[in-house]
């Protein structure tokens, strides 16, 4: 199948689950039919690595089909910390190999069987394997970046943010070269159950904890997003500039909190310009 009906399929997926931003619901068929014709040929693919002891803890790493060293990508999913695992982001995985990045798919535990701050937790000790096992994959763990959406980007942003994760695992913020942050809800009423019970909302968003020596910071919005608000990007981004790190920001116009991720897959990176975006700020950093 050629790409131009790949993208004419994709966007009639869309148009049919009620106009430019998906429907929640819609989400999952999205995700399977990029998937579909996210073609891993060639690229070498190690599925199901425990980085931990619980069944949850698992990665999967997708490896360039280049020879040497290359630099790392781990990707956290998000799914309101209730849903979806890293294989439902295969697409993602074959993206960025294909670009000379090892990719790395995470999973981590969900809410009802943890709360906060059992998935961030995860999500720290997940960076900490991929840190001292890189090399075993042709990957330069001191090349690393880090890129979550939406609930996975705030476990990513959080991880960072606040000191409680990072050291608990022996790293620090300066071992990671730069973050990506997609629809990321830094900085929302936390809610109850997954947060425990009346959390603290400065303790528990990210915008309230950034502080101390951070990585550069790319922050994406989507143009139609009706579950995560731009205004958490906006806030995030003043925080960081608040605190002298580096940050750029970019909106995706007419696509919605889960669509946007459409602009990520390798055969659609000819119609947007994320992708592209992403490995320019990747790249460009020393």
């Amino acid at each position: 199948m050629k790409i131009k009906n790949i993208k004419t399929l994709l966007f009639t997926l869309i148009a049919l689950s009620g106009g430019p931003a998906l429907a929640q619901t819609s989400s999952q068929l999205l995700m399977d039919t990029i998937n579909t014709f996210s073609v891993v040929r060639g690229l070498k693919v190690i599925k199901d690595v425990p980085y931990g002891d619980h069944s949850k803890q698992k990665l999967d790493l997708y490896l360039p089909r280049q020879r040497g060293t290359h630099p790392v990508l781990v990707f956290v999913h998000g799914g309101t910390w209730q849903k979806y695992k890293k294989d439902d982001f295969k697409f993602i995985g074959e993206s960025f190999a294909r670009a000379g990045y090892l990719t790395v798919l995470i999973n981590y535990r969900l809410y009802p069987e943890v709360q906060y701050p059992a998935f961030v937790q995860d999500t720290a000790k997940a960076f900490k394997w991929v840190k001292d096992h890189a090399r075993d994959y042709s990957g330069n763990p001191e090349r690393m970046f880090l890129m979550g959406h939406s609930a996975g980007a705030y476990n990513t942003v959080m991880a960072l943010v606040n000191p409680a994760f990072l050291p608990a695992e022996g790293l620090k913020t300066t071992d990671f070269k730069g973050v990506i942050g997609i629809a990321g809800p830094y900085d929302i009423p936390p809610l109850d159950g997954i947060f425990g019970e009346e959390p603290n909302r400065k303790e528990v968003m990210p915008v309230h904890q950034v502080h101390g020596d951070l990585p550069p910071f790319l922050l994406v919005s989507a143009g139609n997003d009706d579950l995560v608000s731009a205004t958490n990007a906006v806030r995030l981004e003043q925080a960081l500039k608040n605190n002298q790190t580096p940050v750029s920001t970019v909106t995706v116009p007419n696509l919605g909190h889960s669509d946007v991720l459409i602009t990520l897959m390798r055969r659609t990176s000819g119609f947007f310009t994320l992708r592209q975006t992403v490995l320019d700020f990747m790249q460009k950093q020393p």
